[in-house]
């Protein structure tokens, strides 16, 4: 049964594996055995959608020194300050939370239902100005020790998980708050190591047993970080599998192929990030790098590329041998996203601009379009087989697990 159910929670995940690969996905998150520490991290180092960039730190009492303190011995608790969302949330149980979670939520419920559990959210979403006045509201004095206190078991504003869209308030209709953790839902949650929120991509928040994570324990607390996201945080590299975020993907060949050749190591110390897009400097980097890093003499004529950043002699190879033109005379425009046909014309005119063999099968692809001979050059060769039968999506945005599959392809040409 379980099985089934994660293929629900899968449907909502940050890196969903295709249908043939989301056995591997799930036997990976079945095996996972957090410590209380790595259950907490978990969620702090999690890859989520949705999430605006974070902000300044919000008013707490209105007094800046007074806030400055309850900042400073909330992060010695070990709270972490949490972004909001940048989007529309959902309801899910008459409460707000972000598309993904909802889903799981609703999921996890009828399954529990199914096994004789009534669970119902008491929380969800808050903002930084309902946390300030459930913070205020508990404050009783300004000591250290009034605002420690408060802090056992109320978040300052900027720091609650709640702020995210992505974390729970759980209770039965007899159980709720720490007693929770005595009910038969809790017990089915929670064992062999939190199988079943797992299953659902759910972690308890607050677990007993961990380090300075910011309040006391908090049974009642759950968050969503989905099956990925779950792998990461109990993830030893193997030579097989260097990446935590690519396992079940359809382009983990790729990606291993990526870092064995040198071309990548990674957007952080254990992830790909293969649904991340891809920006213009990363492509001529992997480029240059598949090249074996070749020195180049050209000026670059562009403004926004500055010396010595991690792209400027992948971008002089690629002025000296004409790959690129730029985005005007002037500007490279590194930072900004590529898109499909760039990324395979880019590549058409590293191979030399080889006329193709054939037409393309793709409606989506005009004569007049800049990019009609390499993408049919692509085609042609299999770097390409389209986003379906008869699209290639030319000005969808190219994710880092596209990057990598056209470049395994071209490199796998005869």
């Amino acid at each position: 049964m379980q099985r089934v159910l994660l293929s629900v929670a899968l449907g909502a995940a940050v890196l969903a594996p295709s249908p043939a690969h989301a056995g591997i996905v799930e036997d990976a998150v079945a095996a996972t055995a957090h410590t209380p520490d790595e259950l907490v991290a978990s969620f702090d180092n999690a890859e989520l959608p949705g999430l605006a960039p974070e902000g300044p730190g919000p008013s707490i009492t209105g007094n800046a020194e007074l806030d400055t303190r309850i900042r400073t011995i909330a992060e010695t608790r070990g709270y972490e300050r949490h972004p909001e969302p940048d989007r529309e949330l959902v309801v899910a149980d008459g409460f707000r939370l972000q598309p993904e979670a909802a889903a799981a939520w609703e999921a996890m419920q009828g399954a529990a239902l199914e096994a004789g559990h009534s669970i119902r959210i008491t929380s969800a979403y808050r903002s930084p100005v309902t946390q300030a006045g459930l913070f205020r509201s508990r404050l009783n004095g300004a000591t250290d020790a009034a605002i420690d206190h408060v802090l056992a078991t109320v978040a300052a504003p900027g720091y609650s998980r709640h702020h995210t869209g992505y974390t729970i308030d759980i209770r039965t209709p007899t159980h709720f708050l720490h007693n929770f953790a005595n009910s038969d839902a809790y017990a089915w949650m929670a064992a062999d190591n939190w199988a079943v929120a797992k299953s659902f991509g759910w972690l308890p928040s607050y677990p007993a047993g961990a380090s300075a994570a910011g309040p006391d324990p908090e049974p009642w607390e759950f968050v969503w970080i989905g099956p990925i996201n779950i792998i990461c945080g109990d993830f030893d590299p193997s030579p097989e599998t260097t990446f935590c975020d690519t396992l079940g993907s359809t382009f983990a060949a790729d990606v291993e192929w990526l870092r064995s050749e040198g071309i990548t190591t990674g957007c952080n110390t254990n992830r790909f990030c293969p649904t991340t897009t891809i920006t213009r400097a990363q492509a001529a980097t992997m480029l240059w790098r598949m090249e074996g890093e070749p020195a180049a003499t050209s000026a670059i004529p562009f403004l926004d590329v500055p010396d010595n950043v991690y792209f400027t002699e992948a971008v002089r190879w690629m002025v000296e041998l004409v790959i690129t033109t730029g985005t005007s005379s002037t500007e490279f425009s590194p930072h900004v996203e590529l898109t499909r046909d760039q990324f395979v014309t880019f590549l058409w005119r590293y191979a030399g601009r080889p006329a193709p063999a054939g037409s393309h099968q793709f409606v989506d692809v005009g004569p007049t379009s800049f990019a009609a001979d390499a993408i049919a050059w692509a085609a042609g060769v299999r770097v390409t087989t389209g986003t379906s039968a008869t699209k290639f999506s030319p000005v969808a945005t190219t994710t880092r697990g596209q990057a990598a599959a056209f470049l395994h392809r071209y490199d796998l040409i005869p």
